[in-house]
């Protein structure tokens, strides 16, 4: 009786196991590949006055825009490398550095 219970056990943990390893050696995906690049024509980003590049903005559209803001000294973008960002405005996509929107922050130094 005693055999069936160290049996149940040792079967147990060996199903724990293989579960456990299973998930470890599951190839993971790059957050970056998940994302698509963010359009000007998206509808948050069209809301939100979404530019791929901000030396396009227009000042008079958008008066609180400065020549000196752009999304790779915004508060909002994500660490990373690259051209192209995750932002926590626009979730599930990436912006552009040389970027600007109606939610641009100045990045503390």
């Amino acid at each position: 009786m005693s055999d069936c219970k160290l049996d149940r056990r040792q079967m147990l943990k060996g199903v724990l196991l293989s579960a456990a390893s299973v998930t470890t050696l599951q190839p993971q995906q790059s957050q970056s590949a998940e994302l698509v690049k963010l359009t000007e024509s998206d509808p948050t980003a069209a809301a939100l006055g979404y530019h791929t590049n901000s030396k396009n903005v227009d000042v008079k559209k958008f008066p609180t825009y400065k020549s000196t803001q752009n999304c790779a000294n915004c508060v909002q973008l994500q660490p990373g490398t690259g051209n192209d960002r995750a932002c926590n405005i626009f979730s599930g996509k990436l912006v552009n550095v040389n970027g600007w929107c109606k939610v641009w922050v100045l990045k503390p130094q």
